[in-house]
């Protein structure tokens, strides 16, 4: 069975902000504290259109959270409202001109394998304001830094779009037993 795989876009947005937040070689010395797989991933440029083991990718979002956000877990999720405006502004820019929100949320069956493969679907199952459900099925290897990370990036896209996130937040886990990750969010349009 195939592992899964993150595309090198998904660590470029991560590790800009880090550059910008805590200096230019702030990742150089987060490096002895991450697992070989990361290692080996950092010692060539890391292209954003390559695809690197999530295994990679995971060692890298837990030592962040352990160096720079002290073990919090709204560091990840800080991280990933940093992504989700840098991906919107530039990747995903087209979205800024034609799409609405409840567009966006639609089409994040299209995203997601955009940054992941081999790592499960993701699915609007609800998309209205006051009951937005997305679920992310088939992916048990997602770690908890991740699912932080996919909270802070929903909200900021969403409220780049033009909405007002009043809750956004992961509802099920397959950590705690559940089938899927879900994330369920209540928003309004500005």
């Amino acid at each position: 069975m195939p592992q899964p795989e993150v595309s090198g876009r998904a660590f470029l947005g991560i590790i800009a902000h880090v550059r910008e937040a805590r200096g230019p070689n702030s990742i150089d010395g987060l490096m002895a504290s991450t697992p070989e797989v990361t290692r080996a991933v950092f010692k060539s440029r890391i292209l954003h259109g390559t695809w690197y083991p999530y295994a990679a990718y995971a060692g890298f979002l837990s030592a962040l959270e352990a160096k720079f956000g002290h073990g919090d877990p709204a560091y990840c999720r800080h991280l990933g409202a940093s992504s989700g405006v840098r991906d919107i502004n530039t990747v995903f820019k087209i979205y800024l001109a034609i799409a609405s929100t409840e567009r966006l949320i639609r089409g994040c069956s299209r995203v997601w394998p955009s940054y992941y493969r081999n790592a499960g679907t993701m699915e609007a199952i609800r998309w209205a304001p006051d009951d937005t459900l997305l679920r992310i099925d088939s992916f048990p290897e997602m770690t908890a830094q991740h699912c932080r990370l996919m909270e802070g990036w929903m909200t900021a896209t969403m409220n780049a779009l033009g909405a007002e996130v009043i809750d956004g937040r992961e509802s099920a886990c397959p950590s705690r037993g559940d089938a899927a990750h879900e994330f369920s969010c209540t928003w309004k349009k500005r």
